[in-house]
């Protein structure tokens, strides 16, 4: 069960990032084409930002499970609860992004610029936690 957990943890972080460099990706293409994307494409957003929040949602199942399972009784130290930090942060960036790009589509409009700012601050927070992630359980 513990490796089952921990390998759906890993496959959350994986969607999580794809989610989020596909989305950064799309809209850097956008951005340099200089013209309105074709629908096919812009269309790729909302899927891309609905995974993400689906694997950060996941992620954090998972992890609390983990933790529960494995290490209750470990004093993870500073650099744990530093990564709780940056991943609740992380979430809670995914829903705003959700949020704002859901506005700007049923409104019709395109995404604020205020967004992708926002994105490639997530992309940043997906590295830290990563790094910490790494550094307590190695």
């Amino acid at each position: 069960m513990f490796a089952t957990i921990k390998f759906l943890h890993f496959f959350s972080l994986m969607l999580g990032a794809t989610a989020g460099f596909g989305n950064m990706a799309v809209a850097l293409h956008v951005k340099r084409a200089g013209i309105p994307a074709p629908a096919s494409l812009t269309a790729m957003r909302p899927f891309f930002s609905k995974l993400g929040l689906g694997a950060v949602g996941l992620i954090w199942l998972t992890g609390i499970a983990l933790y529960l399972m494995h290490y209750t009784s470990v004093d993870l130290g500073i650099a744990f609860h530093l990564k709780l930090l940056v991943a609740a942060l992380l979430f809670a960036g995914v829903v705003v992004i959700n949020r704002m790009g859901a506005k700007a589509a049923a409104a019709g409009m395109p995404p604020p610029p205020a967004l992708a700012k926002l994105g490639l601050a997530t992309t940043a927070l997906t590295v830290i936690a990563v790094a910490l992630a790494v550094y307590v359980f190695s």
